[in-house]
């Protein structure tokens, strides 16, 4: 696993702050959600990672690095670790910083966060185009889709043109609603303000 080591060996894991201490436990959760050999698995470690770097406060430090790592690694993982990969990243993407500055661990910077979450946006497109995709990575990728375009105007039509893709026949009647929903927030993103 060459590709992860690298990606992992570019940082100071021992510097960087979470809400449980520092992050030298980060890249042995993360070889584990990208090896986990079952779904059991990698939500174990998928919650723990979630725990580490969010907190009702919002982001910690910690939260650009492992999302640089877990979109790096995206095409590396087993299925059941790159679902939950999408979903930790979905939530790292939508954090905001919600509790007073004493609160924030480390250096939180949402718009750093959002653009290694961007690193993966033609990994999410590809899922969303991908019709055998579970409906799990399609909801966090649609997910995906709201909150990157929105924060960055110029993915906006990309973003329309995949989910209008999706072809939702025979899936869950929410997954139509949540692309309708997504649809509706890019294109009146007043709206949402």
């Amino acid at each position: 696993m060459g590709g992860i080591d690298d990606e992992l060996g570019r940082f100071d894991w021992s510097r960087i702050q979470t809400y449980q201490g520092y992050a030298e436990m980060v890249p042995h959760a993360v070889r584990g959600l990208v090896a986990a050999p079952d779904k059991k698995e990698a939500v174990r470690l998928g919650e723990w990672i979630e725990r580490i770097l969010l907190s009702v406060a919002g982001p910690c430090e910690g939260c650009t690095p492992v999302a640089t790592v877990l979109v790096a690694t995206l095409s590396e993982m087993r299925s059941a670790g790159r679902s939950v990969a999408l979903d930790l990243l979905s939530l790292i993407g939508a954090a905001e910083i919600t509790g007073p500055a004493h609160e924030q661990i480390g250096a939180v910077d949402v718009a750093e966060i959002r653009q290694a979450v961007a690193g993966g946006f033609r990994h999410y497109v590809a899922v969303l185009q991908t019709e055998s995709g579970s409906e799990a990575d399609l909801y966090s990728c649609i997910d995906l889709m709201d909150i990157l375009a929105f924060d960055d105007p110029r993915l906006t039509a990309i973003a329309t043109a995949a989910l209008k893709g999706i072809r939702t026949g025979g899936r869950d009647p929410g997954l139509a609603m949540a692309i309708e929903n997504t649809l509706d927030d890019l294109t009146n993103p007043s709206r949402n303000s």
